[in-house]
């Protein structure tokens, strides 16, 4: 097991810290490490009709326009289902009357210890308050079949962690009931 021995954060911001640390391993030698820290982020695997619910968005990072799940940053104090909710509602109009855990995952667990928590969202309606789309945020809902969802995925549109994982765990949840 590695020890911490110093921490010196090299950047905070409103999304992430980036901390660089020395740590002691177990043959006694010293090493580098670089961690990146952030609140995480909660996703929506939204159900109805046979369909899923993927929003369209441009990804800078990417150069390339994706599908991938509802899904936004957890903000300070809240919890992951409060963050799930917030996110269908802000870019997908909707709210759900049922919610279950899906799955969470580290999303790179050599240098960060950002988590994402999936839920499914069933039983869709129209919120009774609706929020704005973050700032800067252009974001539009689609619904896919399985099937497209897969071709979308092969495309390479789907191509986002937490949004083929999402889709994968939706095909065995179809195929075996």
């Amino acid at each position: 097991m590695e020890k911490i021995e110093k921490r010196k954060q090299l950047y905070a911001g409103p999304i992430l810290t980036l901390s660089e640390l020395t740590v002691r391993l177990e043959d006694g030698t010293q090493a580098p490490r670089i961690l990146v820290h952030t609140t995480g982020a909660a996703g929506v695997l939204a159900l109805q009709d046979g369909k899923a619910l993927f929003v369209r968005q441009w990804r800078t990072p990417l150069g390339q326009e994706t599908l991938e799940l509802p899904a936004g940053k957890i903000d300070p104090g809240e919890t992951p289902l409060q963050a799930a909710k917030r996110e269908l509602n802000e870019e997908a109009k909707l709210a759900a009357d049922e919610w279950a855990p899906l799955t969470h995952f580290y999303q790179s667990a050599g240098f960060s210890d950002a988590q994402t928590h999936l839920f499914t969202a069933r039983r869709l309606h129209q919120p009774a308050v609706q929020r704005a789309q973050d700032v800067g945020e252009f974001v539009a809902g689609e619904w896919l079949t399985l099937a497209a969802a897969k071709a979308a995925q092969a495309q390479g549109l789907i191509c986002d962690a937490k949004t083929t994982l999402g889709l994968a765990l939706w095909e065995l949840e179809v195929q075996h009931g």
